[in-house]
């Protein structure tokens, strides 16, 4: 058992006034050892914002199957501003876009600050109910105007986990297959080449047949 899993487990105890034993603290590290201690501090974080009794060990896991996604409320809002401009490409969760919704209308108004805090504020209160009533993880891409940060933008969700690298290839343009494009090309040029070559054919035939004609007369 480590000692950042026990800093976490005894902290429980100690909110909820339970009496922490070695016993106790063997059955919840068998059940909650596997999962990172990130997740359990979030976790345990959720829990304690909403319930006034100690968790069990289930009410934990359901927690923690909920929140591999969520980013820090700070994570968060350096990407929900991106929709402050049109022009950018922002990807974001229900609950960003839902903060952001709130928080806009003091962000245009002049008061970034207070923005920041609406947002950050409705946004942990939106992740907690989603965690705690087990919601799964929604992503919305939202396409801006300027394709030229779009790429920019769907790589960094990729980074973020926000995004499969398959699901961000989807709003990225297609790369051309340049040689392709060059047998194509050749192909073209060289079934051009017979048509043009029969035409001076006639061409010519025909200026004899005139000339013909014309010494015949």
């Amino acid at each position: 058992m480590s000692e950042e899993f026990k800093k976490i487990l005894f902290g429980l105890f100690e909110i909820y006034d339970k009496e922490a034993t070695a016993d106790k603290a063997k059955i919840y590290w068998s059940t909650l050892g596997q999962y990172t201690i990130q997740s359990l501090k979030a976790a345990a974080n959720a829990w304690v914002r909403k319930s006034q009794f100690m968790p069990k060990p289930a009410d934990l896991i359901k927690l923690l199957g909920g929140n591999n996604k969520h980013l820090s409320a700070d994570e968060a809002w350096a990407l929900a501003i991106m929709a402050s401009d049109e022009s950018n490409t922002v990807v974001w969760t229900r609950e960003m876009s839902q903060a952001w919704g709130l928080a806009r209308v003091v962000y245009e108004n002049g008061d970034h600050v207070g923005a920041r805090r609406t947002f950050i504020q409705m946004y942990e209160r939106l992740v907690d109910e989603s965690i705690l009533f087990n919601k799964p993880v929604e992503t919305f891409v939202s396409l801006g105007f300027d394709k030229s940060k779009r790429e920019d933008a769907l790589n960094q969700a990729v980074f973020n986990g926000l995004l499969t690298q398959d699901k961000a290839n989807h709003y990225l343009p297609k790369p051309e297959n340049n040689l392709a494009m060059l047998e194509n090309k050749n192909i073209s040029e060289k079934s051009s080449n017979p048509i043009a070559h029969i035409a001076n054919i006639r061409k010519m035939l025909k200026g004899g047949l005139v000339n013909a004609e014309t010494k015949a007369n």
